[in-house]
């Protein structure tokens, strides 16, 4: 992580020196305003999750027994001897538009859309034994989509505040499993599945600078995931009805929930716009892309 802001910091100041550089040159004719872009986008988060619900269905040889559910207690204990981490990659095709964007108007509007694939990987350890004691890993096919908006007010040519709510949700499920924390009776065979819907949401408030074709900006960043899991194992013997499944149902959401956030966008030449934006805290997370303006 820390070579990562590392590099980070390193584009951010050189993308300021250029703008320093550009905001001394004499001011050009504005060209005309391109009210729609597409372009592609990479999302990446390392989130350090903790449990918010926690319940187990077992049915033993057709025999319900019935849904337990962890108290407020229990999910305290388990979350103060285990680390959780939530790891999502996300490649985005997005859409959208300046709804709101006049010369004569300090405010401005933009909302996109986004369309993509995703890759979710969770690990539970044991900060004791230090045993990794769950994983899964979905693979990068899973479906995913989000919106985002951009409201932001110009003070003057280089100043101006920017809202950014966005939110990415994505599904799917997963048998390439490791578990360690649930022994599997003896001359039984196991399928594993865990069935999970995430959604992400971010709303980061920015002082941005703009100088020429260089916006640089940077500000607090509030957020929070939502992770359902339904973790099913099913343990069958050759005979009839000498089956057993359980259902593992929990919910995880953030330790953290405020960062600070560091970005800057380039409009290399007219049509094209080249983005980064990062949020460092407890959690490290990276949206960057490259947007065609028409």
């Amino acid at each position: 992580m820390k070579k990562n802001l590392l590099f980070f910091l390193t584009i951010l100041l050189c993308l300021s020196g250029f703008a320093q550089d550009v905001v001394k040159e004499p001011a050009k004719t504005a060209a005309k305003i391109k009210r729609f872009f597409v372009g592609v986008s990479y999302s990446y988060m390392s989130v350090d999750m903790k449990l918010a619900a926690l319940s187990l269905h077992s049915v033993w040889y057709g025999n319900d027994l019935g849904t337990n559910e962890a108290s407020d207690d229990e999910i305290n204990q388990i979350n103060d001897v285990v680390d959780r981490n939530s790891r999502i990659n996300a490649i985005c095709v997005q859409a959208g538009m300046s709804i709101l964007d006049k010369p004569n108007i300090k405010w401005k509007l933009k909302g996109s859309l986004m369309l993509g694939i995703a890759e979710n990987l969770t690990t539970v350890s044991n900060n004791s034994s230090g045993i990794k004691e769950y994983s899964f890993n979905s693979g990068f096919s899973k479906p995913c989509a989000g919106l985002g908006l951009d409201l932001g007010y110009q003070f003057n040519l280089h100043w101006g505040i920017s809202l950014r709510p966005f939110a990415l949700g994505t599904m799917g499920n997963s048998n390439t499993i490791v578990d360690k924390a649930n022994s599997d009776p003896v001359n039984f065979d196991v399928l594993r599945e865990d069935k999970y819907r995430s959604l992400y949401g971010r709303v980061s408030l920015f002082v941005t600078f703009t100088a020429g074709s260089v916006t640089v900006f940077a500000g607090p960043g509030f957020y929070r995931i939502w992770s359902h899991h339904i973790y099913k194992r099913e343990l069958s013997q050759h005979d009839p009805g000498e089956l057993i499944t359980e259902e593992i149902t929990t919910t995880i959401v953030p330790r953290n929930f405020i960062d600070g956030n560091l970005g800057a966008s380039w409009r290399i030449i007219a049509p094209i716009t080249l983005y980064a934006q990062a949020g460092f805290a407890g959690d490290f997370i990276l949206n960057t892309g490259i947007h065609f303006n028409f």
